[in-house]
């Protein structure tokens, strides 16, 4: 009886630790592979994130790229006091109205907002538009106050972009480009709408320290409608929208 209880015992024994020895081996793998689970759920986890941040920077570049090319674009020209017309800017005209030329490029557009306007029960009338650099130095020369007249290759209005457009109803004041121009219905309604056709209120009020230019609430220069519209809902001016692009421009 004791001899067959010794052996029982170590049979239990035996078994105990042949459980044993299985449970740790077994606990073991499992632990090694639920590590190497984690270390493989990392290095995906890893590789995933190094695509995602390189697809995103492949997409600032892209964006950047954009926006660089686009601010090349003879639409989005800087012509102020700091940059003068590049003497290659090559300028094609067609008539508006009245003997006024324009960018024949920009022909169109410009129709176009005068026609909606009068159809809306309004009267616009040009007063300028594209000028040679010789009309630019005539006007400079026996202008009395040269503070507003911008310097020969330095107008807008040589880049063929730009329209002096005032309410007509004003024709008959001394003066019709002052700031009062602003109060006038036709003007009300550019001021407005000119987004619509790509056009900008190009020297607008409180950006005088930036444009270096009065408040002109009469001249309208095209930069293409998504410009327009970025630059006329954010309330800025040319000039801040160049400088600050990526902010306010979506290149999609």
């Amino acid at each position: 009886m004791k001899k067959n209880l010794k052996i029982c015992i170590f049979i239990i024994i035996l078994i105990c630790s042949v459980v044993g020895a299985a449970y740790v081996i077994i606990n073991k793998h499992a632990q090694n592979k639920a590590a190497e689970e984690a270390r493989r759920a990392a290095e995906i986890a890893a590789q995933q994130e190094a695509a995602r941040q390189a697809a995103e920077e492949a997409a600032a570049k892209a964006r950047e790229e954009q926006i660089a090319a686009e601010k090349d674009e003879w639409y989005l020209i800087l012509v102020n006091s700091d940059n003068a017309m590049p003497d290659d800017f090559d300028i094609e005209t067609a008539d508006v109205e009245d003997g006024y030329v324009i960018d024949s490029r920009v022909q169109e557009p410009l129709k176009e907002m005068l026609a909606d306007c009068r159809d809306a029960g309004y009267s616009p009338r040009i007063i300028s538009t594209f000028r040679t650099r010789e009309t630019q130095q005539y006007l400079y020369d026996h202008t009395a106050n040269k503070a507003d007249t911008a310097i020969p290759g330095h107008s807008e209005h040589e880049c063929g972009l730009a329209a002096d457009i005032i309410d007509a109803a004003s024709l008959g004041w001394a003066d019709p480009l002052i700031a009062d121009q602003e109060d006038m219905p036709a003007q009300k309604w550019l001021m407005q709408h000119c987004h619509e056709y790509g056009f900008i209120l190009r020297y607008p009020k409180d950006k005088e320290d930036v444009t270096k230019i009065i408040y002109e609430p009469w001249h309208y220069r095209y930069v293409g409608k998504k410009h327009a519209a970025a630059i006329m809902q954010s309330g800025i001016c040319l000039e801040e929208y160049l400088s600050n692009m990526e902010t306010y421009y979506d290149p999609e």
